[in-house]
């Protein structure tokens, strides 16, 4: 059963990337989110500030924002709104994602957006992180992604799983700032299982 689900997730990422280079041919995908449905009573839009983190240049630049658009475009689907954590790997790349059930799924596009547009800008990936946590919020209002292309998958399973915990992970990076991104997300009280 696990291994139909893995296939069917991998056909489904697989279709949403739209033209990965030859010289990527196998992706592995993995989800480890757990099956509990949380519905969004009401929500409320509002800007919020995301970390920043990025170090090294990196020749698979182009290949990157491809994998960052699969990856936006498989949490978009209506099928996967139970998704939290996907990890994306390929050859050396790995990009983990953590999004909370108590962020909507309105909020994915801007998230994902914001993140591309400021990879391009600097043309560095090597080890990108962009995490909204800390402050309160619990791991249903974490929201993180990391990209890592030396290979070791471990250090973006140990980012991904702090959040998980509803906690920042520690990042370092060459470059550090802030986002600014308007999300829209139910308050901790507002939260109710489905």
């Amino acid at each position: 059963m696990i291994h139909s689900f893995l296939i069917s997730t991998l056909l489904t990422l697989a279709a949403v990337v739209h033209s990965y280079p030859a010289q990527y041919p196998k992706i592995t995908v993995h989800d480890l989110t757990s099956r509990n449905a949380v519905q969004l009573e009401s929500r409320q839009e509002r800007p919020v500030s995301f970390e920043f983190h990025a170090s090294g240049a990196n020749s698979t630049h182009e290949f990157v924002q491809d994998a960052l658009q699969g990856l936006e475009s498989y949490f978009e689907e209506s099928d996967n709104c139970l998704k939290e954590m996907i990890t994306i790997s390929v050859l050396d790349l790995t990009i983990a994602s953590f999004i909370g059930k108590g962020v909507a799924k309105s909020s994915v596009k801007p998230i994902f957006s914001q993140l591309k547009e400021k990879i391009s800008s600097l043309s560095m990936v090597h080890g990108t992180t962009m995490q909204l946590c800390g402050n309160s919020r619990t791991s249903e209002h974490t929201v993180g992604i990391t990209i890592d292309t030396s290979g070791d998958a471990t250090a973006t399973e140990k980012i991904q799983r702090a959040w998980g915990r509803g906690e920042c992970a520690e990042v370092s990076g060459l470059v550090t700032s802030t986002l600014e991104i308007s999300i829209e997300e139910a308050a901790v009280a507002e939260t109710t299982q489905v």
